[in-house]
C-alpha cells in the first residue's frame, strides 16, 4: 500500500523501558519503511537512527524503569517521515556531549547514538520538557527518482 493524495497519518507505539522490547519497534519500523516506499539503504538508515533514539530513551532517559513508557509516533506523508521519540526522564543538554570522533572517545563502547542519528537522518531536534522528559524529532525526506517525478529528459524518443 502506498500513500497517495497527500494523505498524512500517524502510527504510534508505546513500549515499557526495557531493551528487550526493541524488537517491537523494529517490526513497526519495517512496516513504516514499506509504507514510505524507502529504498533499502534509507530503510537501514531510518531503522538504525530510530532504534538508537529508542535505546537512548530507555537507558538514559527512563533509566530502564519498566514503569515508564517510551512513546514513538511516526508521521507518514508523501514527501517525508517524521519520527518522534519521547521519554519521561530528567532531560539532558545535547550541546554538552562528548565528541565521539575525538581521540580519547574513539575506543569507548558508547556515546555514538546521537552522532549516528544526526548522520543518518535529514533533521534531528531535541526538546527538553523540564524535568518531564525529552522528545527527539527526526525527519527523513523521501527522494524522488527521475521515473517518479515525471522528468522525461533522460528518455530517448
Amino acid at each position: 500500500m502506498k500513500i497517495k493524495n497527500n494523505k498524512k497519518r500517524d502510527i504510534t507505539l508505546d513500549i515499557p523501558s526495557e531493551v528487550r522490547h526493541i524488537y517491537l519497534l523494529d517490526n513497526v519500523l519495517a512496516y513504516v519503511a514499506k509504507e514510505m516506499d524507502f529504498d533499502e539503504e534509507t530503510r537501514e538508515q531510518v531503522n538504525l537512527a530510530v532504534i538508537e533514539a529508542g535505546t537512548n530513551a530507555i537507558k538514559h532517559g527512563n533509566k530502564n524503569d519498566s514503569n515508564k513508557m517510551v512513546h514513538f509516533r511516526f508521521n507518514i506523508s508523501n514527501d517525508k517521515l517524521t519520527v518522534y521519540v519521547k521519554d519521561y526522564g530528567r532531560g539532558f543538554d545535547p550541546s554538552n556531549l562528548d565528541d565521539p570522533l575525538s581521540p580519547e572517545n574513539v575506543m569507548k563502547p558508547c556515546g555514538r547514538g546521537i552522532f549516528l542519528m544526526k548522520a543518518l537522518m535529514d533533521k534531528v531536534e531535541f526538546t527538553m520538557i523540564g524535568e518531564c522528559g525529552t522528545e527527539v524529532k527526526m525527519i527523513k525526506y523521501k527522494i524522488q527518482s527521475k521515473a517518479d517525478d515525471g522528468d522525461n529528459s533522460g528518455i530517448c524518443k
